[in-house]
């Protein structure tokens, strides 16, 4: 497993946490990376954004890790328990919450990097049990973008479609440059013979990316922020059938508008001349 490439702060509970993880990893004789996916149920990536104190894990993933390193769950639990308290009292920099009636309060979960959302949204895909809803409005296409953690997440919504079974997957695409209008033609082709897969297109007119939604199921909610530099990118996920609703509600009103994606291709390919 490699070292961190950067020196932890154990007075951040999430790196703290990161640390006691690394000791508990090296004391089991440093499994594999491989190995440590396998018994997670995750990615590589995943393995080493927790490690490296770039995420903090679900109890889920600790206990599976706990596990494959032979350490004592009932302390890992308890561990867990203060570290999840603590982030959660630290990780509203506005001193924010959300009261939703008859649902208690809503607790967003930040991510301020470009690696830290998409890590955690292909592991909000990988956790999907049959719709998916996703939005792409941003001025360049998906392969633009440079970072492992956001190809593993636009690969997770594909391959989650492509499995078998009652799942859909509904993606609107916002149009505004030819760069776009090029890997939409390819996007298109690409996926084409995706039965859970439906995409429609918008026109958008503003030469700024738009506020981009991932929605999973009826429970989990991912709002992505651009930054000024083209890597740039932050966001939030919140886990509430309530706070989901309205978004679902603007999704519609979006989808509604849309062209979709086959006949759109299609009237681009009779507009060219011959």
């Amino acid at each position: 497993m490699p070292s961190p490439q950067r020196r932890l702060d154990p007075s951040i509970p999430r790196e703290r946490f990161a640390l006691e993880l690394q000791d508990l990893h090296r004391a089991a004789g440093k499994p594999t990376q491989q190995v440590l996916a396998s018994a997670m149920h995750c990615s590589h990536a995943t393995v080493s954004a927790i490690l490296n104190g770039h995420r903090f894990p679900s109890w889920e993933h600790t206990r599976a890790f706990v596990k494959a390193c032979v350490g004592d769950e009932s302390e890992w639990r308890r561990k867990w328990i203060q570290a999840d308290r603590e982030i959660n009292a630290d990780g509203m920099p506005f001193g924010s919450e959300v009261a939703i009636p008859e649902s208690g309060v809503v607790r967003p979960a930040w991510y301020l990097d470009n690696e830290q959302f998409y890590l955690n949204a292909a592991e909000g895909v990988r956790a999907t049990r049959s719709r998916i809803l996703v939005t792409y409005v941003r001025q360049r296409p998906p392969d633009h973008y440079t970072s492992d953690a956001a190809a593993e997440y636009f690969a997770s919504v594909l391959d989650w479609a492509r499995r078998p079974g009652a799942r859909s997957v509904r993606r609107i695409i916002g149009i505004s440059n030819r760069e776009m209008r090029d890997w939409v033609h390819r996007h298109y082709e690409d996926t084409k013979d995706i039965r859970n897969y439906d995409v429609r297109v918008l026109r958008w007119e503003l030469e700024a990316d738009g506020i981009n939604m991932a929605l999973f199921d009826d429970s989990a909610a991912f709002l992505a922020f651009s930054g000024v530099a083209s890597q740039e990118l932050s966001g939030f996920r919140v886990d509430s059938p309530e706070f989901l609703r309205y978004f679902v509600g603007y999704f519609d009103q979006l989808w509604a508008c849309g062209t979709a994606l086959e006949r759109y291709v299609s009237a681009q390919d009779d507009a060219r001349p011959l």
